[in-house]
């Protein structure tokens, strides 16, 4: 007889066929909205999951544990290559206090609030629920931000943060399930959690480090092959950094930090691409995994829907805010941008591995009962976070001033595969109304020298460039520049885009 799996394996196809088809077509709607399109997958999953030996046979606590870390090491990767360290000088030392301290704050306030409003749940799993939902989602973020246009540094602020601070979590749940499972934790575990981030860190920009340097002596020039290279880096990292019970996920967002910041990085623009697609799919699979895992009876229970819901809150409206503002206000950071900080600290499919921890480490009935209905709340917790702030994000944002106006978007990209760095990069920029260049030719612009003008596209027509060229507004024009002419060049046609 057949294994269940292979049996439903082609309707399993078609209905994850469609869903990967709907999730991309709905990017564009789910960007508006502010909902990870991913999310979906989490009903399909509980669709497929409702079959008990399906279920077990695709998704069990071990496998998810194991997809799940791959998942979120593809993820962090593309958070590294895609992470520009010249927009985020200044923001390093706030960044990784709220990646470290600020998730110990969240995971704390966390558990006592749900500790004090359901006192007949046991402590130690009060601070596992804490320490599970205490970082934000790398994915999340970056999809609900899209091309938003942000001021202040709370962008850049809350991508490096949810790009460092998943680590930490797995930290402290690692130590709280030990403490749920009979263990103690005392002063000397903190050398070994000092251990596996420095440790982990070091490792990363070490593979970095000399990743780069074979890359750049690498002889091969077909771009199709370097996403491969890549990937097999971002695996490495993690495996290398686990092996030395240092933590992975550091070390693999390290790593691609190095990589991704670096001027002799072959066909960036491909790698780039392939990796940011990579990290959508992977979310997809979370999203997936944690609809495979959860109980459908479990959302019967009234208890446990409620106390998701208020998890949810407390963390949007409590937790959060408590840990960013005692953190960013001090650096520096204004009211509206600590707030925007707080309001973007999105949850995303992260909890499911980090419930598959204590999950796995049950050594008794009731504890296992006791994790189960857990999970349960996180799922609950999950779904609500990414619509409370999820969708909520635009407004806010607008309501604190802080949302800039959308700059209109060329319709013609320049893509150039090149294996080569070059010390110029090509853009397409649209020419703003009122900008200096608006109604002037290309003689009396006086644009600078190490800027060259290629074309102009204006309605459907393409022409060449000449010293009589006259710019009019809505202009989409063709430039190449060197990375310190970007924002002189912003200024002359009003916005830039790559």
């Amino acid at each position: 007889m057949q294994p269940v799996i292979l049996q439903n394996l082609p309707v399993v196809l078609v209905i994850f066929g469609l869903m990967l088809a709907m999730a991309a077509l709905g990017t564009k709607v789910a960007n508006r909205i502010g909902i990870p399109t991913a999310l979906g997958f989490i009903g399909v999953g509980m669709v497929l999951g409702g079959q008990a030996d399906l279920r077990d046979s695709v998704a069990t606590y071990e496998g998810a544990y194991s997809v799940g870390n791959i998942a979120l090491a593809l993820i962090l990767f593309y958070g590294g290559l895609s992470t520009n360290i010249r927009r985020t000088r200044g923001i390093w030392m706030p960044s990784i206090t709220l990646a470290t301290v600020g998730v110990a704050i969240v995971t704390l306030t966390t558990a006592m609030i749900f500790w004090l409003v359901a006192p007949g749940v046991p402590w130690h799993v009060s601070l596992i629920l804490g320490a599970v939902l205490g970082s934000t989602d790398a994915a999340s973020v970056l999809q609900v931000l899209g091309n938003e246009r942000i001021g202040g540094r709370v962008r850049e602020t809350i991508e490096l943060e949810s790009g460092l601070n998943d680590p930490m979590a797995f930290v402290l749940v690692a130590a709280f399930t030990q403490v749920a499972m009979g263990g103690e934790f005392d002063a000397w575990s903190i050398p070994g959690i000092a251990w596996k981030m420095g440790a982990g860190a070091v490792i990363g920009l070490a593979i970095g480090w000399v990743s780069d340097l074979a890359l750049a002596a690498f002889e091969e020039d077909s771009p199709e092959v370097y996403p491969i290279i890549t990937i097999a880096l971002a695996l490495l990292s993690y495996g290398a950094a686990e092996m030395l019970h240092a933590s992975g996920l550091l070390a693999v967002f390290m790593t691609a930090l190095t990589l991704g910041n670096s001027a002799d990085l072959p066909f960036r623009s491909t790698i780039v691409r392939f990796h940011a697609s990579l990290a959508y799919l992977a979310e997809i699979v979370m999203f997936l995994v944690l609809g495979l895992l959860v109980q459908p009876q479990a959302l019967a229970e009234p208890r446990l829907v409620g106390a998701g819901i208020f998890l949810a809150l407390a963390l949007a409206f409590v937790s959060r805010p408590v840990a960013v503002m005692s953190i960013l206000l001090p650096f520096g950071y204004s009211l509206r941008e600590a707030v925007a900080v707080a309001w973007l600290g999105l949850r995303g499919a992260v909890p499911i591995i980090l419930m598959t921890i204590p999950l796995l480490s049950a050594q008794s009935a009731e504890v296992s009962a006791q994790m189960s209905r857990a999970f349960a709340v996180v799922f609950m917790c999950v779904v609500v976070g990414s619509i409370i702030p999820g969708a909520t994000v635009r407004w806010t944002m607008r309501l604190l001033r802080l949302r800039l106006p959308p700059a209109p978007r060329p319709s013609a990209t320049i893509d150039m595969v090149t294996k080569t760095p070059l010390d110029t990069r090509m853009m397409m920029m649209v020419v703003q109304p009122g900008a200096p260049i608006e109604g002037k030719t290309l003689a009396e612009a006086h644009i600078p020298g190490e800027i060259t003008v290629a074309l102009v596209i204006r309605g459907a027509r393409t022409q060449r460039v000449r010293g009589d060229t006259r710019f009019e507004a809505g202009d989409e024009v063709a430039i190449s520049l060197t990375e310190r002419l970007v924002p002189v060049a912003g200024r002359l046609f009003g916005e830039a885009h790559d």
